[in-house]
């Protein structure tokens, strides 16, 4: 079993904020913040997105209402918070995956098994965020794309370092729809078991294996 994994669920909760205005935030007031984010994911986990509501969180959190409003102005944007730390941790997994030695095919291969074991790890929240994530109009929308336009990036930067070749970007970006696709459709059937996520795997390194045998001589 990889670090991911062995890792406590929700792990990636405990990033420190980037953003300017959490940045301004006291030690103390941070860590209140940072109650409520963990509070959120644990109901959110147990209850869905939908039957989850502001007073679960407080409950989960072990805050009042008041300072719950002082922080987010709905559970909407708490789930907002939640992604944005979930895609940065899983972007740093994956690119200390990409920066291994080994063929560009290996390389890309050991970043899609970071990405498998962080879903293992934490199904069930991961199921309500990229579920959401797909909704039109959601507010996790535009970091989704974000998500996707950085692993494609980095798949083609890394495979071009590695082989001195070039993978056409749509077919990258078709890779990772079919693994968010895959991935949601089988934590939603079969909660992401072991042997079902062995399935995944396998798929996804047929599909990988196609990929790269089209790549074309890189350019200078």
């Amino acid at each position: 079993m990889s670090e991911a994994a062995r890792s406590p669920q929700h792990a990636y909760l405990n990033l420190a904020d980037s953003s300017e205005e959490t940045g301004k935030l006291g030690q103390r007031r941070q860590q209140t913040r940072l109650r409520l984010i963990k509070g959120a994911a644990q109901a959110f986990a147990q209850n869905g997105l939908e039957a989850t509501t502001v007073a679960d969180i407080l409950n989960a959190a072990g805050v009042s209402r008041r300072t719950f409003y002082q922080f987010f102005a709905d559970k909407q944007a708490v789930l907002v918070s939640i992604y944005e730390r979930s895609t940065a941790h899983l972007v740093e997994r994956m690119q200390t995956a990409l920066d291994t030695k080994g063929s560009g095919f290996a390389r890309l291969q050991r970043s899609q098994q970071v990405y498998l074991d962080i879903v293992s790890s934490d199904a069930p929240l991961i199921q309500i965020l990229t579920s959401e994530a797909l909704r039109p109009a959601s507010p996790l929308g535009a970091r989704r794309l974000w998500l996707h336009q950085h692993i494609e990036d980095c798949y083609r930067l890394t495979y071009r370092q590695a082989e001195g070749k070039t993978l056409e970007p749509l077919a990258v970006r078709g890779l990772i729809l079919f693994t968010e696709t895959l991935i949601l459709h089988v934590l939603t059937q079969a909660s992401a078991e072991a042997q079902a996520m062995a399935q995944v795997a396998t798929l996804l390194e047929n599909h990988l294996r196609q990929l790269t045998t089209h790549a074309v001589q890189a350019q200078d």
